[in-house]
């Protein structure tokens, strides 16, 4: 991929990306078996929280999810309403993400005196342990995640801006990880441009983001075979800038298009099922969507800008088709476009 080349198609695709922002109540596509329907917007007692790109994890345990705002963890139950926050004015450090560990333990993810480390609190938030990194390779030693899952008594951390992922045992120590240029075969010249967005994982342990710049979505297991698929355009089901990315229950891929301010839907053979969402005024409707996360009973939060919150949607599948997990993927190391 060539710089200039790879500006110039970013650019196109911004500028109709913009265009198509001003037509205002597109029609739902693909009606079909896979619906979407507005529940509600995460609220407290003085209404709706009116956070702008929030960070967003899920406790499928407990059926709680957690909002990471200015420094701050706020907890919601199952009905969408806060019932617990932790983290002002207390010495977290700078809390970048959290996510549900073992036996009812919080994690967050912090620095301390520029160093990463993840925070082991019980359900109240107060600090239990401290874990540092252990043993991380030469070539990753400047690693500095931004992001965290805890999956399988696993730590899976993320550095978005760094284009690394790093996985651990609980205590820090080091297992795999990934330097996304050299795995997925990018262009190192365009550093200063890439970055990896909606780092989740699915029901089968596989490693979702996308990459906005070169407009790709990836599924990658943990030994590394990945799937990537998309292109940019302004046409239903063309990216123009992804963000957070989850899968549902029934394998279906759901990804945030900031710009067209859309939610787009994938099956689980990667086919373009329909987009919801768009600007408006509309509860149902979307302000520059971002983080996704996703509970067990397939509602999806969507975290956006402009102070409109995060909002709830309801997922139906129509069919009687068993529920499965990821897309297979490529047996190759280099992995598959699909795009």
């Amino acid at each position: 991929m060539e710089t200039a080349r790879g500006k110039k198609t970013y650019g196109a695709v911004l500028l109709a990306g913009m265009a198509a922002l001003l037509w205002l109540g597109s029609p739902a596509l693909g009606k079909g078996l896979f619906q979407e329907r507005y529940l509600y917007n995460l609220s407290g007692l003085s209404g709706v929280l009116p956070t702008s790109w929030a960070t967003l994890a899920m406790d499928e345990e407990r059926d709680e999810t957690f909002v990471i705002y200015h420094n701050e963890v706020v907890i919601f139950n199952s009905q969408g309403m806060e019932v617990f926050r932790f983290g002002d004015g207390r010495d977290y450090g700078g809390v970048l993400c959290a996510d549900a560990g073992k036996g009812g333990d919080l994690l967050l993810l912090s620095y301390r005196e520029g160093r990463p480390v993840v925070l082991r609190c019980d359900y109240r938030g107060e600090p239990r342990e401290e874990i540092f990194l252990r043993g991380l390779p030469e070539e990753l030693a400047d690693f500095a995640p931004n992001r965290l899952i805890y999956h399988n008594e696993q730590l899976y951390l993320g550095s978005q801006g760094g284009m690394q992922i790093v996985i651990c045992k609980p205590d820090g120590s080091y297992v795999k990880g990934f330097d996304l240029y050299e795995h997925l075969g990018l262009d190192r010249d365009e550093r200063d441009e890439m970055e990896f967005n909606g780092f989740r994982l699915d029901r089968d342990g596989n490693i979702l983001f996308t990459i906005p710049f070169i407009f790709k979505a990836y599924i990658m297991a943990p030994d590394g075979k990945f799937r990537a698929f998309g292109s940019p355009g302004g046409a239903p089901g063309r990216f123009n800038v992804v963000a957070g990315m989850v899968a549902d229950s029934h394998g279906n891929y759901l990804i945030a298009d900031k710009l067209k301010c859309a939610v787009l839907v994938f099956d689980r053979n990667l086919k373009f099922v329909k987009e919801f969402g768009y600007r408006g005024p509309g509860p149902e409707n979307m302000t520059i969507p971002n983080d996704l996360a996703i509970d067990n009973q397939d509602r999806i939060y969507v975290s956006q800008g402009a102070g409109r919150g995060v909002s709830v949607f309801a997922l139906t599948h129509g069919d009687s088709s068993a529920k499965g997990g990821a897309a297979g993927l490529s047996q190759q190391k280099g992995g598959k476009d699909s795009g």
